[in-house]
């Protein structure tokens, strides 16, 4: 076989291959998940062990902090393991510490945030435990023939708390 028969032969199938390289390339990276860090500051509203060991050294922790710098009412417990819970039971209620924040998309084009580190402690957020929560909602009263009676609460963030703290963001 001659070298040049050897080339034209594989020329189309290099082709072919290259093509598929960009195709795939283009693909992953529509895919590609966008990720962001904030930072806020929050007040610690409870701290509270979940399991602690015989020496009553705690486990597994929960920080429950408040969303201060935000409008509205948004609580949020961060749960962490052992490392964590030796870190920050130190905190207490009425503290203002820094929280870490990534906020990213997910695969079905809603967002969402993690609590990577709260004060000077890092989380490492366990992907099977549902106990962290976050409840994020704004409330208005709620007045009939001039007289409060009451409020209302919608769960889906608004403008005003995404302009604030876009971390709260879900589409």
């Amino acid at each position: 076989m001659r070298l040049g028969a050897c080339i034209s032969h594989q020329s189309p199938r290099a082709a072919g291959l290259v093509m598929a390289i960009v195709i795939v390339t283009g693909a992953s990276a529509c895919n590609r998940r966008k990720q962001q860090h904030y930072e806020t500051t929050v007040e610690v509203t409870r701290v509270s062990a979940v399991r602690s060991d015989d020496a009553n050294k705690p486990l597994t922790l929960d920080v429950e902090v408040s969303y201060s710098e935000c409008p509205g009412a948004e609580l949020e417990v961060v749960r962490g393991g052992a490392d964590f819970a030796a870190c920050a039971s130190k905190y207490k209620v009425g503290d203002k510490v820094q929280l870490g924040i990534d906020h990213e998309s997910s695969e079905e084009g809603n967002y969402k945030w993690t609590i990577r580190k709260v004060g000077d402690c890092t989380r490492t957020p366990d992907p099977n435990d549902e106990a962290p929560y976050a409840m994020v909602r704004e409330c208005d009263d709620r007045s009939v023939n001039g007289s409060r009676v009451g409020f209302q609460c919608k769960q889906i963030p608004n403008k005003a708390l995404v302009d604030k703290c876009p971390w709260f963001r879900r589409r």
